[in-house]
């Protein structure tokens, strides 16, 4: 129930912010508040930024929000790579759950992408599948593997 109200909190930003004709803050003011002291803010600039991630500078801060000191603002930043950046944005959320694969905070992002798989939001294995293994790094492999787990309960190793 938790998790659903702060899913339910994160679309409702990025309506706002990303469609319904409103004018959000520009580039800068979104990196700028997504490095604020306040969570409140910082989870509000993940939708601001996802407006922007076309942009370079707007990527390398999502991604590098996926390790912030809150575990929302992680799990709204990986959100936001995976249902718009396309197949790099999955690759660099895999890569996460890889690299942190000991951390109990990263369950939460894999737990997001088991919820928006499985609930029809987002296609996240069938995303998966469509990369070549061979383009994805070694901790991506590690992730995809631990989300395969996760949602299916085995493991059928690709190579």
């Amino acid at each position: 129930m938790f998790r659903l109200r702060i899913w339910t909190g994160f679309r409702r930003r990025v309506d706002k912010t990303v469609s319904g004709g409103q004018s959000g803050p520009d580039l800068n003011t979104a990196l700028m508040r997504s490095r604020s002291d306040d969570t409140r803010t910082r989870l509000d600039a993940v939708a601001e930024l996802g407006a922007f991630i076309g942009h370079s500078e707007a990527w390398e801060r999502l991604d590098e929000m996926m390790d912030d000191a809150n575990v929302t603002v992680e799990v709204d930043a990986a959100e936001v790579l995976v249902r718009h950046g396309g197949k790099a944005g999955l690759h660099a959320v895999l890569d996460r759950l890889g690299t942190r694969r000991e951390d109990a905070d990263v369950d939460y992002i894999a737990y997001m992408l088991q919820n928006l798989d499985f609930g029809g939001e987002f296609p996240v294995i069938e995303i998966a599948n469509s990369i070549d293994v061979a383009d994805l790094s070694p901790m991506a492999k590690l992730g995809l593997r631990d989300l395969r787990r996760l949602m299916f309960s085995r493991w059928d190793d690709p190579d």
